[in-house]
């Protein structure tokens, strides 16, 4: 029964990754709609980076928790502050 609730968790956990990687592509997508007529450059930077957000989230790996803790603690708080997010993004 141990290894369920360690596989168990492990899924809770990755869940809570993309979650979080969610979000993070929301703040982005917002930012974007903000600069389209008037940055488009920069709004195509941002949608590149929000791009390689999702090949971060596809890369995701229930069988890899040390990626996913990490995604957890970087974003995570991130994600819980704006001004943070773009100090850090």
């Amino acid at each position: 029964m141990a290894g369920k609730e360690t596989e168990y968790d492990a899924i809770v956990r990755a869940e809570i990754a993309i979650e979080i990687l969610n979000q993070a592509r929301a703040i982005i997508t917002a930012r974007v709609h903000e600069l389209e007529t008037k940055e488009p450059a920069q709004a195509e930077r941002l949608r590149q980076r929000r791009r390689d957000l999702v090949d971060l989230q596809h890369g995701l790996r229930v069988d890899e928790p040390e990626a996913i803790e990490d995604v957890i603690a970087v974003w995570g708080a991130r994600v819980s502050d704006e001004d943070r997010f773009w100090r850090e993004f």
